[in-house]
């Protein structure tokens, strides 16, 4: 009997943290990974709502997590009292407890690194590599351009009806794009200056025999080139004449005219609670006629059995349903420039610990 217990402490004693527990455990690599993928979705669909409401949006960024796994080993032995048990009169009892111990530390986004990465006009390189890792380029540029030569992208309410017609003519080049896109005939790069390396331009090259390609060609006002492709050499800002290019928008300007779908319950719109809507009398169903609807957030007293994302605020649940997959799509190129619009710096300033478990 001595040895036998013996054994089984020895045992026990020597055991290690199984990697499976490790990485898909409850504590694991793999349930921490999740977890910030949705904290990541929540705070970008807050800061949102934020800005329906007339708010600033706020960040917080993950400088690190770190953990501490520990397995514990119990084994007990006891005898029962005489008289209580006569065909088994001793026990053996042993009991594995696993622990895990995170550490996560945030610091918040402010200063040069809020400008850097929130108000910053988004670099064309940036829109570029969007493109090329296979995002659909009317998606890209209704979200992220505000201006594409003379063409305006709809940034506001209360257009004129000339203003609106630009606004149109932004939609059908985009559109051609897409077009051309899709048969796999358009080429996007940077091009820049030797002398002046700060000057960037996004180039597009497309077949000259291609209807599409002739027709984009025509609105931009440019001519063949001498190999049977068009190359449009757009500048990021103004020419030197003073002619507008290409304008990115800041990721800021990016989440304001997505929140402008963002659907608010009723009793704020009574009490116009919201930045957007300057009279009481404005309908929510008038917006979409208005924006065209990349994104649209829902809002509900309780908290959403089919949504994709979804944060309280102000007493209401608001989310992105998981059957819409045209805002699924949008929020998630949102977060894509998001993260590629941050350089990651050093972690400055205060950090908050947070101890779980």
């Amino acid at each position: 009997m001595r040895k036998w217990l013996f054994g089984i402490a020895f045992f026990c004693i020597g055991c290690g943290v199984p990697s499976k527990i490790v990485l898909n455990g409850s504590g694991g690599r793999n349930a921490y990974n999740i977890a910030v993928q949705k904290t990541n979705s929540e705070e970008m669909l807050l800061n949102l709502v934020r800005l329906k409401y007339g708010e600033s949006p706020s960040f917080l960024e993950l400088s690190s997590i770190t953990t501490q796994h520990s397995i514990k080993n119990i084994t007990t032995a006891g005898i029962s009292i005489p008289g209580f048990s006569k065909t088994n009169p001793t026990n053996l009892r042993g009991e594995t407890q696993f622990q895990s111990q995170p550490t996560l530390q945030y610091s918040p986004l402010q200063g040069k690194d809020f400008a850097n990465q929130i108000l910053r006009p988004i670099d064309i390189g940036v829109i570029q590599q969007i493109i090329y890792s296979g995002w659909d380029i009317d998606r890209v540029f209704l979200l992220a351009i505000e201006n594409f030569q003379e063409f305006p992208n709809l940034h506001r309410e209360g257009l004129a009806p000339e203003e609106l017609k630009r606004h149109e003519k932004f939609h059908e080049v985009i559109d051609l794009m897409k077009k051309l896109q899709m048969k796999g005939s358009l080429q996007i790069g940077i091009r820049q200056q030797a002398d002046d390396l700060k000057l960037k331009s996004l180039q597009f090259a497309f077949p000259t025999e291609d209807q599409y390609g002739k027709e984009i060609a025509n609105m931009l006002k440019e001519e063949k080139s001498s190999d049977g492709k068009y190359i449009i050499n757009i500048v990021q800002g103004f020419d030197e004449n003073g002619n507008i290019g290409i304008l990115p928008r800041s990721l800021l300007s990016c989440m304001y005219y997505l929140s402008k779908n963002v659907r608010i319950p009723e009793k704020d719109i009574k009490v116009c609670k919201t930045s957007d809507i300057f009279n009481c009398d404005v309908s929510i169903k008038d917006i979409p006629k208005i924006f065209k609807e990349l994104l649209v957030v829902y809002n509900s007293n309780r908290k959403p059995k089919d949504s994709y994302v979804c944060v309280k605020y102000r007493d209401t649940w608001f989310y992105i349903k998981d059957g819409d997959i045209h805002s699924k799509k949008t929020f998630l190129l949102l977060l894509d420039i998001y993260n590629l619009q941050s350089g990651r710096p050093a972690v400055k300033g205060p950090i908050f610990t947070l101890p779980i478990g």
